[in-house]
């Protein structure tokens, strides 16, 4: 599954010359002196800048994106803009980043603010933040804290990412700037046409009054991505038989070693054909005020939604492991004898829609001595999902196949291709019908007062805080489908669904072979006017039992309360201190008694004393060493804790109960940070490094146990399955190296303008996962995160041109479906690179033409299973897109 090296070992060993050569020329005399003529500082350059000038002013260990010239990232959301950062990856959905994963630790584990304050999520059942629900043009500057002090959230360990807005204190008097493009995916051709992609955004800021005390800002974006993303998928478990052809069982859940003759049959081939049609649209203000008493207030709102409507054919070739197989070889072999044969098409249309909006208000003052500050925040959050699906099926002998492996993917071939493509045979399985719908309220309080030790000057400083959240939030699922009665007359030949006009090939197709497609306009007409001539074919499944299975209710809230001192010297910083967070919950969902649904309750809690100490030393000018521990928290995903579909069984002498877990308690972790840094070339260039580690107690895992629970009145033994906290910590060891560096020193005049920018990510784990069968397992990485990354860019800015090539690498990482019957069947991403260009060229010094390019190599996305990875899961492609703009400032 490796890819080739030669690309990446070329792109380092490049970005290490280049750097080496670089930061010896910055120490010689009359290095930096040369850029002294350069007046001003755009693009890329400007961004560098200005991310090292926060790194050096910061005490935490902190990485930074901000604002070019014209207050705006070159992003298309936060989570893209996030992965220059070292120790980031990103979890991407059809190609666009989506979650954020910090120091190996995904985004359940890591805290969102937005100017400082918290924000609901529109995450079914975590505490995710959906990065591409968030502009990027909602951020002037995006910090990721990698060390923690008692005035931040304690929730996170792998990072807090806190985005701020523009304030037009910070901007010119009057300032408007727009920004647009428009441009297509590669993959723009499929069962329903495609449009345009493309982006639009604004910010307007203005400061007014006598004395321009009153400051105001208006932003505005609009996003549009519609592309199709052909995928083929092989199934996660795999078959296995003797030399004989009959089944030869499962592997054990760690033995390292394929049951019968070794050879892996796959269980399936499922081809899949999304249609993408995704829309971001949104916008905000930020009423500002700012006095010469040292009063200043803010009143800030936002607004975002982002929906996907998605339309996906598949095209699912299978069999159920039994039967005989014949003429097998390590990649081949023939099921025509297989058991459980089927072909099944079917088209799934789903919506999503998920919104986030905020309105915060604040104040810092100039009061008893010190500086006082207070936020009152609220934040909601919404997610409606509607799907409906339309399946057939053909079952046994016309389905079977032959299947051959071909480099990376399987090739699949019907034995009697007549009786396969035979599409009346193809009986109606179902036309369901589902709908999910999440509301999430978030009210938040802060103050903080902080003043100079009395007797001590003002180089020590003292602050205290305290703040309330309160998250509600309701979770609701239904689902009904029509079941077709025997004698129904509606194939798959019959309902003229079928577009035979198209080909459309997903990777790893074999010669003319094209995944079947169904018309979605078809699909649904068809079937309303064959109901309503034909209700007697057809019966409704109302679904109770999925109808309560995953609905719930929860109330969280968290008292906090810190106290810190501070030293700032000449040479050395220090903030040590403490934070105390209290957190109670309440959960409403359904048990399912003895088959009969009933309301239930419950309640839980813990408290956390979080402790932190931060130093930083100037070991001589412009080289800075940092030294930091902390403990924190990752809390609990919300339907582990909150009753979700709960199961309480009677059977004779057996009591089983099957629940979440009220008192499951967060994951603790104690961190450990050592950062060197190295401030080059006039301030205008960096080179660190990082070591941390971390001991992460409490991880979660799925398990039985005896306990007395109460049924009907009665206190009965019953063996209870739910989440529990693991008794073996998980220890992370990480290193990240960071470089920024401007290449005028060593280039010639005619090239001055160059940047080069590095970072590589190093990680080390022992993440145990238990198993069904009482096991432990040790998973390669940790879940979404890598244990190698790097990004290389270079930039150049001078002039009217402002140009960036970018590229990222992620090596493979466990996805979040982990298996606990089978290490073999873990899924891991495959390694992930992508290549980008941005160029923009001022026409005059109000407007601005921009191209930008993304996924230039067309790379799509890879999934692995296997004891060693080797076996071939899931296969995507999602192709380039191209951009053209402009951009307009005033």
């Amino acid at each position: 599954m490796t890819k080739p090296f030669q690309r990446r070992t070329v792109l380092l060993a490049s970005a290490a010359l280049l750097a080496a050569a670089d930061v010896a020329a910055a120490q010689t005399p009359g290095a930096v002196a040369a850029d002294v003529q350069e007046l001003v500082v755009t693009g890329a350059r400007l961004q560098n800048r200005k991310a090292v000038a926060e790194r050096r002013e910061t005490l935490q260990v902190t990485d930074t994106v901000t604002s070019d010239e014209v207050g705006r990232l070159p992003d298309f959301n936060i989570g893209e803009a996030l992965l220059r950062l070292p120790g980031v990856a990103v979890q991407n959905d059809q190609g666009e980043a989506r979650f954020v994963t910090i120091r190996a630790l995904n985004a359940n584990y890591n805290y969102t603010l937005v100017d400082g304050v918290s924000i609901a999520v529109p995450d079914r059942n975590g505490r995710r933040v959906f990065m591409d629900v968030m502009p990027a043009s909602l951020a002037d500057q995006i910090n990721v804290y990698k060390t923690f002090t008692p005035d931040l959230e304690g929730g996170a360990i792998g990072g807090v990412i806190d985005i701020r807005t523009a304030s037009a204190f910070d901007r010119p008097r009057h300032s408007f700037n727009v920004s647009a493009e428009i441009g297509r995916y590669e993959n723009d051709e499929g069962f329903e046409g495609s449009g345009p992609s493309g982006t639009a955004d604004f910010t307007y800021s203005t400061t007014y009054g006598d004395a321009d005390q009153w400051g105001l800002v208006l932003f505005g974006n609009y996003y549009k991505r519609d592309s199709y993303a052909p995928q083929a998928e092989y199934g996660s478990t795999r078959r296995f038989y003797t030399d004989a052809g009959v089944p030869a069982g499962q592997p054990g859940a760690n033995t390292g070693v394929y049951p019968g003759n070794g050879f892996a049959v796959p269980g399936e081939r499922r081809w899949y054909v999304y249609h993408n049609d995704r829309t971001r649209y949104g916008g905000g203000a930020k009423l500002e005020y700012s006095s010469a008493a040292g009063h200043d207030l803010f009143l800030r709102g936002f607004w975002n939604t982002a929906t996907d409507n998605e339309a996906r054919q598949t095209d699912l070739l299978t069999h159920g492991g039994g039967g005989v197989i014949a003429d097998q070889t390590a990649t081949s072999g023939d099921l025509r004898g297989g058991s459980g044969l089927s072909v099944q098409e079917n088209l799934g249309q789903f919506d999503f829609e998920r919104t986030v909006w905020a309105l915060t208000g604040g104040g810092e003052h100039s009061a008893l001595g010190g500086d006082l500050s207070w936020r009152l925040n609220y934040s909601g959050s919404h997610f409606e999902n509607p799907e409906n699906w339309a399946e057939w099926r053909q079952n046994g002998a016309g389905a079977a196949f032959t299947y051959q492996q071909v480099g990376d993917h399987y090739v699949f071939t019907p034995v009697n291709p007549a009786a396969f493509n035979d599409y009346s045979a193809y009986a109606p399985y179902r036309r369901q019908f589902d709908d999910r719908e999440l509301n999430e309220d978030l009210y938040e309080a802060k103050i903080d007062f902080g003043r100079e030790l009395p007797g001590l000057g003002a180089d020590w400083r003292y602050e205290v805080g305290a703040g309330v959240r309160r998250i509600e939030r309701d979770f609701d699922e239904n689902r009904d489908r029509y079941l077709p009665n025997a004698g129904a007359t509606y194939d798959l030949a019959a309902a003229d669904v079928l577009r035979q006009d198209l080909c459309l090939r997903p990777p790893g197709a074999g010669a003319g072979q094209c995944i079947v497609v169904i018309d979605p306009a078809r699909a649904s007409a068809n079937f309303a006017a064959h109901l309503a001539a034909n209700p007697s074919q057809w019966r409704l499944d109302t679904m109770e039992t999925n109808d309560n299975n995953l609905d719930y209710s929860l109330q969280e809230t968290v008292w906090s309360g810190y106290g810190l001192l501070a030293y700032a010297g000449a040479r050395w910083d220090l903030i040590l201190g403490v934070r105390y967070e209290d957190t109670e919950t309440e959960g409403r969902g359904r048990r399912q008694v003895n088959g009969v649904w009933t309301d239930t309750e419950n309640s839980g809690g813990y408290d956390d004393l979080l402790p932190s100490v931060n130093l930083s030393y100037e070991l001589v000018d412009d080289v800075k060493l940092r030294a930091a521990y902390s403990k924190s928290i990752g809390r609990v995903p919300f339907n582990a804790i909150a009753p979700v579909g709960e199961s309480l069984r009677e059977d004779g002498t057996n009591v089983t109960l099957s629940r979440s877990n009220p008192d499951l308690l967060p994951r603790r972790s104690d961190n450990f940070d050592l950062a060197l840094d190295w401030y080059f070339g006039g301030g205008r260039g960096l080179l660190s490094a990082s070591l941390f580690y971390k001991k992460v107690e409490n991880e979660f895992f799925t398990a039985a146990s005896l306990a007395t629970v109460d049924l009907d009145g009665r206190q009965v033994e019953a063996t209870v399955t739910q989440p529990m906290n693991a008794e073996d910590a998980v220890d992370i060891y990480g290193l990240e190296v960071n470089l920024i560096r401007e290449l005028d020193p060593i280039l010639p005049d005619a090239l001055r303008g160059f940047t080069v920018s590095a970072n590589l990510t190093l990680l080390d784990t022992n993440f145990k996962q238990p198993m069904g069968d009482g096991s432990v397992v040790e998973l390669k990485t940790m879940i979404g995160q890598p244990e190698t990354a790097y990004n290389l860019a270079l930039s150049y800015d001078r002039g009217p041109v402002s140009a960036r090539l970018a590229y990222n690498y992620m090596g493979e990482r466990m996805s979040e479906r982990v298996n606990t019957s089978s290490a073999y069947r873990n899924r891991y991403d495959g390694e992930e690179e992508a290549l980008d260009f941005k160029i923009r060229y001022a026409v005059t010094d109000q407007w601005s033409a921009h191209v930008t390019a993304s996924n230039l190599t067309g790379e799509g996305r890879t999934e692995w299973i296997g004891w060693d990875q080797e076996l071939p899961m899931v296969a995507a492609d999602y192709g380039a897109a191209y951009y053209v703009g402009f951009t307009y400032r005033h």
